[in-house]
């Protein structure tokens, strides 16, 4: 697994976003707290959270290496199982490092559908639920986007086929790789931020999935059950789970989640 690359800062790579995020400064705050969270009409029917400023946005543009070219990744349903999907998402980024914005995608009964966003837009965009690129996963909310997607991790062993509903102890937290003053807040692994999903893996020599379950909390008030099954291709993953290396190529940063909606 390479480490992740040096990053520069750059004005011109985070001018363009300020724009867009300056206008969302006079929008009402969704804040961290979703019980704090009054739903909108989003002129659909739909409950909607109203958008909030993103803190610490340019140190997301510059730590995160938050770019303006628009993911090519595909992602597409590869599962036929009655009540689930079983979803592809190509977060490659162009490459490692990557040349291209994260894939960013919304939960819907069809399936896991593709947004096309820019990383940069993408900070003042209420359209897409989750982005993908290389290991990191992030949600809108917090200082990821000024949505209010919010995750639980359930206990430690759980199943998937045992999360049938949303337990009311569980904790929902937005992102918050960031602290109050803008300083990182690194995965426990030392390699990206500490995302609200990032215990999806755990690192020795390649990355192993915890098979941990989470539930999203959508804008919508849907919840969501998701598991990351694989980060490389099925059988390199298989090894690296059994044995902690990877074999190459291994199809890296080519994601395959089992996720439902719950009722």
């Amino acid at each position: 697994m390479s480490s992740l690359p040096e990053l520069k800062r750059s004005h011109a790579r985070w001018l363009p976003a300020l724009a867009v995020l300056a206008m969302s400064l006079a929008l009402v705050n969704c804040g961290d707290d979703p019980e704090e969270t009054p739903p909108v009409s989003d002129g659909r029917g739909e409950p909607q959270c109203a958008p909030a400023p993103v803190r610490c946005s340019e140190e997301s543009i510059d730590g995160l290496d938050l770019l303006t070219t628009v993911s090519a990744g595909a992602i597409r349903e590869d599962g036929t199982t009655a009540g689930e999907f079983h979803t592809y998402v190509d977060a490659r980024g162009g490459g490692n490092p990557p040349t291209q914005s994260y894939t960013y995608a919304r939960f819907t009964a069809q399936g896991l559908t593709a947004v096309a966003v820019d990383d940069q837009a993408a900070l003042a965009s209420m359209d897409w639920d989750i982005a993908f690129r290389r290991y990191i996963i992030r949600v809108n909310s917090g200082v990821s986007g000024p949505s209010c997607t919010l995750v639980a991790q359930t206990p430690a062993g759980t199943a998937f086929e045992a999360v049938t509903a949303v337990d009311p102890s569980w904790a929902f937290t937005s992102e918050n790789y960031y602290t109050d003053t803008c300083e990182s807040v690194s995965h426990g692994a030392g390699l990206g931020p500490a995302t609200a999903m990032g215990s999806f893996w755990a690192y020795e020599a390649c990355l192993a999935m915890t098979g941990n379950v989470f539930v999203v909390r959508l804008a919508d008030g849907r919840h969501v059950k998701l598991e990351v099954t694989h980060y490389y291709d099925p059988e390199p993953q298989q090894t690296c789970n059994e044995t902690g290396s990877a074999p190459a190529p291994n199809g890296a940063a080519q994601f395959r989640i089992r996720w439902a909606f719950l009722p």
